[in-house]
């Protein structure tokens, strides 16, 4: 049992089929300075072969674990889930690829004792901050599709893209976090919820959740706090599916969160060109024309009123058509 004090936080990690890309993120929460009060790991997963090991780990540091599984399958469901089932506050949401330096939380703590109740969140910075060249720059102010380099604006665009501040000097007021790691003052889910019409990885589940938290909340960034996202590839879908899903998603929350005028409607498809033309830059160094390709079906079929597409649940009914198919 560690003698480390302890918060009255809860860490909240959903989670899919990645249980050594778990437990390396667990080690990371353990080894906190501060200890939240509890961890709540919600698994979607066929089976748990982490469990165990994950329970120890918990244990040896006299974390509170609760671990839900069988869980209900997306990542807003699953967020959703935990939320309903917890009671700590703050709420921090990390993805399950995700390294925490020691003192991360409790440096997001201190943020939240510094403010008044008009904060809602607060997001640690990058260990290993993002930038982009030059050119990149001005193609993506160009373009409004927004990017992550240091002291960016930290605006969303007309066209439901942000400028994400990768890293800053100062504490940083923005509109919008990224899904990897956020936490959240626990009122702030009396009023807003995560959209769980969005499925698959959610493809900007969080620029939508924390948005709609912004026009009622201040959302910052801290410098003082880190974390490092590992993007693991584990259990990720190919470059076409996963580009006719971001598009999807794309048009969606454009629908939901932007006004439906000529400027914002004019932003949203200026920035799909500038994409695509960077796509095809991206296919031909990487030789994955689905990168392409993804863009142009999920032009059209966002084009004909398409709507969402969850590619996960394509390939299940094909493959349930199929069996039925040979069965007869």
């Amino acid at each position: 049992m560690s003698d480390r004090p302890k918060a009255d936080s809860v860490f909240i990690i959903a989670t899919r089929n990645r249980p050594a890309e778990l437990v390396e993120t667990v080690r990371s929460l353990v080894a906190q300075t501060l200890l939240p009060g509890e961890l709540c790991i919600v698994d979607s997963s066929e089976e748990t072969p982490a469990r165990g090991e994950i329970q120890e780990l918990c244990d040896a540091v006299g974390l509170k674990l609760s671990y839900h599984h069988p869980a209900p399958r997306g990542l807003t469901v699953q967020r959703n889930y935990g939320i309903d089932r917890t009671t700590g506050d703050p709420v921090f949401l990390i993805d399950d690829d995700v390294w925490l330096a020691p003192d991360c939380h409790e440096e997001c703590l201190k943020e939240y004792a510094k403010w008044g109740p008009e904060l809602g969140g607060v997001r640690a910075g990058a260990v290993d901050p993002v930038d982009s060249s030059f050119p990149a720059k001005l193609w993506r102010k160009l373009f409004g599709i927004g990017g992550w380099w240091p002291e960016n604006s930290g605006k969303l665009r007309a066209g439901f893209w942000i400028e994400g501040i990768s890293s800053s000097a100062g504490v940083r007021k923005t509109d919008c976090f990224v899904g990897y790691f956020m936490s959240f003052r626990r009122e702030v889910f009396d009023h807003e919820r995560f959209d769980e019409a969005l499925s698959g990885y959610g493809h900007k589940e969080d620029i939508d959740f924390t948005y709609r938290v912004s026009r009622r909340y201040t959302l910052v960034q801290t410098p003082k706090a880190k974390s490092r996202h590992l993007k693991t590839q584990t259990a990720r879908m190919p470059a076409f599916h996963l580009q006719r899903m971001n598009l999807g998603n794309q048009f969606y929350l454009h629908r939901k969160n932007m006004p439906q005028d000529f400027h914002h409607r004019a932003a949203l498809w200026w920035g799909l060109l500038g994409l695509f033309i960077l796509n095809i830059g991206r296919a031909l160094k990487h030789s994955d024309h689905g990168l392409v390709t993804g863009m142009i079906v999920g032009a059209f079929e966002q084009a004909r009123g398409k709507g969402l597409i969850d590619p996960a649940k394509e390939r299940d009914e094909k493959a349930l058509k199929g069996s039925k198919g040979v069965s007869q």
